[in-house]
């Protein structure tokens, strides 16, 4: 633990870029989508009501279509793409900002020749990998911290 940690009582405040937690929902077999985790319940963040990451994606490749209960924005980093958001496209790319508003199915497409690369900032959530990763397309994001914090999915509002 760092002097910082220490002198917070122990709280984490820095992850290391060695310590990011990839396998999340978002990721692909094969590794055409990468979603890493970085300030996460999961990677031993006690934030209350936000969590950060970056998902990188392949030409040609797309991330799932999904949804969330919470806001979710997005940054582009690098590359070149499109947002399918509401059944709508829009043209993303280097510095381009976008939020996703809850409930509205989306997802991301990689049009370009390099990766795509997105800082993602969202509320607390938990993917449910019931049935085991992949699931079909598309899929409910739920926010909180465990999954007895959930209802079945089955039945969700959203």
């Amino acid at each position: 633990m760092s002097a910082a940690e220490q002198a917070l009582g122990g709280e984490r405040v820095v992850i290391d870029p060695t310590q990011y937690l990839d396998g999340s929902a978002m990721q692909q077999a094969g590794g055409a989508v990468r979603d890493l985790k970085l300030i996460y319940p999961e990677t031993g963040f006690d934030a209350l009501s936000l969590c950060l990451g970056v998902v990188e994606i392949d030409p040609g490749h797309h991330t799932p279509l999904h949804r969330h209960r919470c806001e979710e924005v997005y940054y582009v980093v690098s590359g070149t793409g499109e947002l399918e958001s509401g059944g709508r496209r829009h043209s993303i790319g280097p510095g381009s900002a976008v939020l996703n508003r809850p409930g509205v199915l989306h997802r991301v497409f990689n049009t370009g020749s390099e990766v795509l690369k997105l800082v993602v900032v969202a509320g607390i959530m938990l993917v449910p990998l019931l049935p085991r990763w992949p699931t079909p397309s598309p899929y409910e994001v739920l926010e909180g911290t465990t999954a007895s914090d959930h209802p079945p999915v089955h039945d969700s509002p959203c």
